[in-house]
């Protein structure tokens, strides 16, 4: 029987910043405390001015910043956040990012000594990809890699929900062991089942959705690396304006206005629709009023709205090439589909729309159904296992 733990999870941003690390952390929080954890979270926010505790929540203060979030934390040795943890006592911190709130979690474990796990969300060099400046990209990366690589060095144990994360790691000159652990989801939140025909046709009308279409999705931070630049073309030069098949863009960020005007430019603005940043509460209910859900990045991991639009029973675009690693979660043309060029992208969504009703329906099932073993618990269990890990790493170099 495992012995019951004190995790602080460390990470940049928390709900209400709608991102996937703060989806995951929600679910994880969920699963180790069903588990018979106790869980408390450290994070940063624009909307306090002191660092406050509720709901096993820490917020710090934080100030603006060009990283992808727009902001970080203020204070990378906040004693205050330390004060709390001390009535919390730690026994795994867990880090999320590599920015500043990942060096107030590396400040923690060395004060409370704890062994560290960190996980790998994205991939350094993807976050200055819009830079046109060869020169600045190559500054900016430098620290990036450097922020990366202090994660890296100083954790026991590296996690990811996709083997990629082991070549960033490589990319990065470290020699380490990724241990993969696929995401999860909160799939009684995420249940088509739960969303009936009224719902659908109100989420529909409201985002200018025609009732018959068949709409693909994206939802998530939008930014260069998700390669949405790709699903545009795709729709503008191998999708007819005949064929009736839309595009939902759930999210905001760096790209958002870059992408509304490209759409525009490609005559495509009557099939594309913006939702923009909308509460994560009201998302099963828009996958639900959705058929297929995009992925377009090549380098990004698996993200959670990856999983959760599948818990929802949406079939999976996913682009792949000879040198990348695909989800054993696919199961092509079953649950999702891999395409590697605009061609395939385009046949792939006619295929589903050519699909009589029943068959659609039948096809939603089995998407969901694939989905058994991506819950909070299981998900929470395998990262149990790893902190398990983590401990016995730790206490061997405290030995040495």
């Amino acid at each position: 029987m495992v012995m019951i733990m004190q995790i602080a999870i460390f990470t940049e941003v928390m709900s209400p910043y709608v991102s996937g690390i703060s989806s995951y952390v929600e679910v994880l929080r969920k699963g180790l405390t069903e588990l018979g954890h106790g869980v408390v979270i450290v994070t940063s926010s624009v909307h306090v001015t002191k660092t406050v505790m509720k709901k096993g929540v820490i917020r710090c203060p934080a100030k603006k910043s060009p990283n992808k979030y727009g902001y970080e934390c203020k204070d990378v040795r906040d004693e205050s956040v330390m004060r709390l943890l001390q009535e919390f006592r730690p026994d795994i911190v867990h880090i999320q990012t590599d920015t500043r709130i990942g060096y107030l979690g590396l400040h923690a474990a060395d004060r409370f000594r704890c062994p560290v796990v960190f996980t790998v969300h994205d991939y350094y060099l993807d976050r200055f990809a819009s830079d046109r400046s060869k020169l600045v990209w190559q500054f900016k990366t430098y620290f990036e890699k450097k922020h990366f690589c202090d994660m890296l060095d100083n954790a026991e144990i590296i996690t990811s929900s996709n083997s990629r994360a082991s070549e960033f790691v490589k990319d990065a000159g470290r020699e380490r062991t990724v241990i993969l652990i696929p995401n999860g989801t909160d799939k009684s939140r995420f249940d088509y089942r739960k969303s009936g025909e009224e719902a659908v046709s109100k989420i529909r009308k409201s985002m200018g959705l025609p009732k018959n279409a068949l709409v693909a999705v994206f939802a998530g931070d939008l930014s260069v690396d998700k390669n949405l630049e790709f699903v545009l073309s795709a729709f503008s030069s191998k999708l007819s304006p005949t064929d009736p098949i839309h595009l939902l863009i759930v999210g905001g960020g760096t790209e958002l206005e870059h992408l509304k005007s490209l759409s525009k430019k490609l005559k495509i603005s009557d099939r594309v629709h913006f939702a923009g940043v909308v509460a994560h509460s009201i998302m099963p209910q828009i996958y639900s009023a959705c058929d297929v859900y995009v992925c377009s990045s090549e380098d990004g991991l698996m993200s959670m709205s990856f999983v959760e639009a599948m818990a929802c029973g949406l079939p999976v675009l996913v682009r792949e090439n000879e040198d990348r690693h695909i989800s054993s979660m696919i199961d092509h043309g079953v649950n999702g589909f891999i395409y590697r060029s605009r061609i395939d992208f385009a046949k792939y969504l006619r295929d589903v729309e050519a699909l009589p009703a029943d068959k659609k329906a039948k096809m939603r099932f089995i998407v969901r159904n694939s989905m058994k073993r991506t819950d909070a618990l299981n998900m929470a269990r395998s990262t149990e296992n790893a902190y398990l890990q983590a401990q016995k790493a730790f206490r061997l170099s405290t030995e040495l």
